[in-house]
């Protein structure tokens, strides 16, 4: 435990520092030539220079701490003698040690059990997405709410079949990015690292801002009218170091308090819509039912409102299927049972939150977007108030962030791990010393897990810990990433089995078209922010090793293989990247026309529809048919399990 605390304490001093050099070199570049007397008053200056100092410090003692003590001489010890063995005798392997049998993930005992997969399906989606996507929904279509729900939760489960399905095929640790790499080859895997690893890193972020807007009700100071403020910010970026720091605990540990937390952010919000599904509301005193909205409103709230957010995260056991417990068929019906099961609730969970919610709106006379607590002021159950249930949510809004913060955390870190095994990012991620904390004989990713904080900090302190902003962020990039699967398992169609999974291809596209439609229909701001985001980081990835290659001073440690090289080759994977990537640019100028689009007319967006339908369908035959040409030109041959 010493050694661990001492590990955390030195990626939050490294973190720390981090952030606050860039804050004060940001700060330093507003001013215009400053004199040396100026520049030292500015304070700014003295935060960028602490902020490399402590830098400089934390980096300094990682690598001392990974030094290997010199052994001391042991006095030679005598041998006993083996006594011989008879054939076909059972050899009994030595005992390990507790430590060992706590921190050795190989054997089937320390693999993840249904409830622990489970725990990472549910605890990945339960998180700050019904805390803020129910009122905002509820604004944005009123009554209709719920067919915002029904629409996310039929495209959800049309993807989540496509992912289990196809990917309880091998089975496979860091399967989200592995089975694209084996049908498109490292180019396109480029695009969807980058979509996962900013998605995932940036979601401790978002649910760190959305856990202190929480708290906020309790401390008002931390939130005002335009978001977290200087001290809530303050606290978004502790709470987001705290999270990381926690996956750092032993393996087990981290799963237990996930799967407890879990089954506490699900009994949570069903308390509360057993007691107001229950309860009297207030007389009415607001203006009545908001009016249906129309098939537009539908399809551009699934984003704007966070309702597409609320879903995303039951990938999480899809991320570690190499570390569920059991056989293959163990494997897949806990896989299926996890996900299948976590899609479906959460749509009975929101659904029902969203009723009670357009119940007892009204009668408390609350404006839209009004937390779950003022719903309760004038509510009765049996005649007796329900004021106690105040404390139950506030308590669900900032346990329930934080936990969903963990599952994320935890699965890039596995993810970061297998891109770093096969060089797509350095291969110093992947070394002991940097996965395991001195005093572990388990992997704990330690320098993974600061990397990422140093990226969620960054990201954070950019948008000044505004929420909507990161659940975008957050949001663009994991559907892409659903897109290019569902392609996959089309150009993979041979390796499925006969009956039911015949039809998966079809899902696939249908999948496929619908991811499209919604992000055609959300805000333009969203949509380029995000596409933006997936194009600067594929960009790092593809220029840093390129860099490297060029011996470039500084990057001697970036040894990730330079796949950018093939783009400038005839290499097979040329094509499917080439077409994914018009495939993004093509998406977001429809995105612009849609903005741009004045007429509002049945006509004009139906007209926009089919053309964005068009599109789609071309790109999915377009990726399927490069997919398959390089899976000929390649020679890549899989044997079906």
């Amino acid at each position: 435990m010493r050694h661990t605390l001492s590990a955390i304490a030195r990626m939050i001093l490294c973190a720390a520092g981090f952030v606050m050099s860039i804050y004060g070199s940001v700060q330093l570049n507003a001013l215009k030539s400053p004199g040396f007397r100026e520049l030292l008053h500015e304070s700014s200056f003295w935060v960028a220079a602490v902020g490399g100092l402590m830098t400089a410090i934390a980096f300094e003692a990682m690598r001392r701490a990974q030094v290997p003590a010199a052994p001391a001489p042991q006095p030679a010890e005598p041998v006993a003698p083996v006594a011989p063995v008879a054939p076909g005798t059972p050899v009994a392997p030595d005992e390990p040690t507790k430590d060992e049998r706590d921190e050795r993930p190989a054997d089937q005992a320390d693999k993840l059990s249904l409830v622990e997969v489970v725990g990472l399906a549910a605890g990945g989606v339960i998180g700050s997405g019904w805390l803020l996507a129910v009122p905002a929904l509820h604004e944005s279509l009123g009554e209709a709410a719920l067919l915002g729900w029904a629409a996310g939760g039929v495209l959800m489960l049309t993807i989540a079949v496509v992912m289990v399905e196809f990917g309880l095929i091998s089975q496979r640790t860091g399967g989200l990015l592995f089975h694209p790499h084996d049908a498109f080859g490292p180019l396109v895997v480029i695009i969807l690292a980058a979509s996962l690893w900013i998605s995932y890193a940036i979601n401790p972020a978002a649910q760190a801002a959305a856990a202190v807007n929480g708290l906020a009700e309790i401390v008002p100071a931390l939130a005002g009218d335009g978001g977290l403020t200087g001290t809530g910010s303050t606290l978004a970026v502790l709470v987001t170091a705290a999270i990381i720091a926690f996956v750092l605990l032993p393996r087990r540990l981290v799963l237990r308090t996930n799967a407890a937390l879990t089954l506490l952010k699900i009994a949570i919000p069903v308390v509360f819509v057993v007691c107001l599904a229950l309860a009297v509301p207030a007389p009415l005193t607001g203006p009545g039912p908001a009016a249906g909205p129309t098939s537009t409103g539908v399809l551009s709230a699934l984003i704007t409102s966070g309702v597409i957010y609320a879903y995303i995260g039951f990938q999480a056991p899809l991320d570690v299927t190499g570390e569920v417990r059991g056989g293959r068929r163990e494997v897949a019906r806990r896989v299926r049972w996890a996900v299948y099961g976590t899609v479906v609730g959460s749509f009975l969970l929101y659904s029902a939150l969203q009723l009670v919610y357009a119940e007892h709106m009204a009668g408390s006379g609350a404006e839209h977007g009004t937390s779950y607590a003022r719903l309760t002021d004038a509510a009765t159950l049996a005649g007796a108030p329900l004021d106690w249930l105040v404390v139950l949510v506030r308590i669900a809004a900032i346990l329930a962030p934080i936990g969903s913060g963990i599952v994320f955390t935890y699965a890039l870190s596995r993810e970061v791990y297998a891109l770093s095994a096969e060089r797509y990012v350095p291969s110093g991620l992947h070394e002991p010393r940097a996965s395991r904390l001195p005093g572990r004989t388990g992997d704990s990713f330690w320098l993974i897990l600061l990397v990422n904080l140093v990226l969620a900090l960054v990201v954070l302190v950019a948008v000044g810990g505004d929420w909507q902003a990161l659940a975008v962020l957050n949001t663009i990039p994991i559907l892409i990433l659903y897109a290019v699967t569902c392609v996959v398992l089309a150009v993979r169609s041979d390796l499925l089995g006969t009956g039911a999974q015949r039809l998966l291809p079809l899902a696939a596209y249908a999948a496929f078209v619908a991811i499209a439609l919604v992000v055609n229909e959300s805000a333009w701001d969203r949509v380029w922010k995000g596409v933006a985001v997936i194009g600067w980081g594929s960009l790092v990835l593809l220029v840093l090793p390129w860099l490297h290659h060029l011996r470039v001073p500084g990057l001697g440690w970036y040894d990730a293989k330079n796949h950018g090289a093939r783009l400038v080759s005839r290499d097979p994977a040329n094509r499917p990247f080439v077409v994914l990537a018009l495939y993004l640019v093509a998406l977001t100028l429809l995105s612009a026309v849609r903005h741009r689009i004045d007429d509002d007319s049945v006509w004009s967006v139906w007209s926009l529809r089919a053309l964005v339908m068009i599109v789609a369908s071309g790109a999915f035959v377009l990726l399927v048919g490069a997919g398959r040409r390089y899976l000929r030109q390649t020679r890549l041959t899989t044997t079906r399990p």
